[in-house]
């Protein structure tokens, strides 16, 4: 075989590689800034949360905190604890609590995000904390505990306060990763079609549709292992992060919710490289057929 051909097979391989990498790196980025990143996707994929009751728990656990942390005498605290642990427990439970979620979560959620793209003076970058803000469901609770005769005043849900999600450490890698991910996302998809336009491009005559039907199904298979690794791995990373036991589950709700996305796309993704590499295949067969009848 000529060096030539041997240089372009080599070659080609190279780019069949790069191009594979390339997809396997751009789904999951695509994943991350347009669900994770994007507020609107974050709050959609996250809406279903408000119907689990370790959420519900969860929230009414904080705002009983919250409202009786706000009673200045511990005596008088400790006797309305009860009631105002009933009331919370009730507006968690009921119609108004999903769209006070909602609000929570695009609020927190739209903070943590100018956090990581490092355009916030919420929290230091060496002691970054994301958290759920807690206002939007005091006034319910407030208007809860008026209408049973209690003295709360107008502006008490005006308390900035908030439940930990979770905290981290390192909060500067993460914002260094964010800032990459915008940088490369755009070019992502376009790259990944490049290199493998310019594998089956270089590849030997005859051998461009068997090039492209390999990098088709490289690409499915990459995405199949993708689908069993990547919620795994998920999973493992939030395993370590620090949340309170109420918050542990409503964590894994989330995570579990915010997967289904991913999850989705990586069927997309599975599907476009089988199709491709099948049809490919399918497409050389015909040729070879042809060129031998």
């Amino acid at each position: 075989m000529p060096i030539m051909s041997v240089a372009r097979s080599l070659l080609s391989g190279v780019l069949v590689l790069l191009a594979v990498l390339a997809a396997v790196l751009t789904v999951p980025a695509r994943y991350v800034e347009g669900t994770l990143l994007d507020t609107d996707a974050f709050v959609a994929a996250t809406a279903p949360l408000a119907d689990e009751i370790s959420t519900q728990d969860a929230v009414a656990e904080a705002l009983t905190d919250t409202v009786v942390g706000q009673v200045d005498s511990g005596l008088v605290a400790g006797a309305l604890r009860p009631v105002i642990g009933e009331v919370a427990d009730v507006f968690v439970r009921s119609d108004a609590f999903a769209p006070a979620w909602e609000e929570a979560s695009r609020q927190g959620h739209a903070a943590t995000v100018a956090v990581l793209r490092d355009d916030s003076d919420v929290v230091d970058a060496d002691g970054g904390v994301v958290t759920l803000p807690l206002d939007p469901f005091l006034e319910a609770v407030g208007q809860a505990l008026r209408d049973r005769g209690l003295p709360v005043p107008e502006g008490f849900a005006q308390t900035g306060a908030d439940v930990v999600l979770y905290a981290s450490d390192d909060l500067s890698t993460a914002q260094s990763a964010v800032a990459v991910l915008d940088r490369w996302t755009p070019w992502a998809l376009p790259a990944t079609v490049l290199l493998a336009v310019l594998a089956a491009l270089v590849a030997r005559p005859g051998r461009r549709l068997p090039t492209v039907a390999v990098t088709g199904g490289l690409v499915a298979v990459a995405m199949l292992l993708l689908l069993v690794l990547l919620p795994e791995a998920v999973h493992a990373g939030f395993a370590g992060l620090d949340v309170g036991a109420s918050g542990r589950q409503v964590l894994d709700d989330a995570v579990d919710a915010l997967l289904v996305p991913l999850r989705t796309r990586l069927w997309w993704a599975f599907g476009v490289g089988a199709l491709v590499g099948v049809g490919s295949a399918v497409a050389a067969g015909m040729v070879r057929r042809a060129r031998a009848s």
